[in-house]
């Protein structure tokens, strides 16, 4: 079902400080584990990690004014003299459960690598996902994403 065209039209646009409400209802909508980060509201819209990306940009997909999806884009610091490629990062990609298995996702996530391409000058884009999410895995490689490596996540209980 995933590869099936979208039948609910986005409207993408950037999120502004004033949707923090709606962004949040969407996070909480989230299927993927969280690892209980604490996240300051402030961080949505400043610099995650000064040390490698400039800022976080936050896409909000709105039909019938609701907003349906989100998706962050992190965007690399920009440096003349850098010798790697600029890439950026992708991450908390949600759609309402209401409205998954639409090409809400997909539509998202073309956007952002048009933007990304065209706008930004991005060279490549990178992304991480839960190993048990098959529908976004099959998303991403459809898209073109390839798997670079996987990462094993330990956690030792102290109490």
């Amino acid at each position: 079902m995933i590869d099936e065209s979208p039948t609910t039209q986005l409207v993408i646009r950037l999120a502004t400080p004033e949707d923090i409400p709606q962004i949040e209802l969407l996070d909480s909508l989230s299927l993927s584990p969280t690892r209980n980060i604490h996240r300051e509201m402030e961080k949505y819209f400043g610099s995650v990690d000064p040390s490698t990306h400039e800022r976080t940009l936050i896409f909000l997909g709105e039909a019938n004014g609701r907003a349906l999806a989100k998706a962050e884009m992190m965007l690399p610091i920009k440096d003349d003299l850098r010798s790697t490629p600029n890439v950026g990062y992708i991450k908390r990609v949600v759609v309402h459960p209401d409205y998954r298995k639409h090409g809400l996702a997909r539509q998202m996530m073309q956007h952002i690598i048009d933007f990304a391409h065209k706008d930004q000058q991005i060279e490549a884009l990178d992304l991480h996902v839960w190993e048990n999410n098959i529908a976004a895995i099959r998303l991403y490689e459809s898209l073109g994403f390839q798997q670079r490596h996987k990462e094993v996540y330990f956690r030792l209980a102290l109490q």
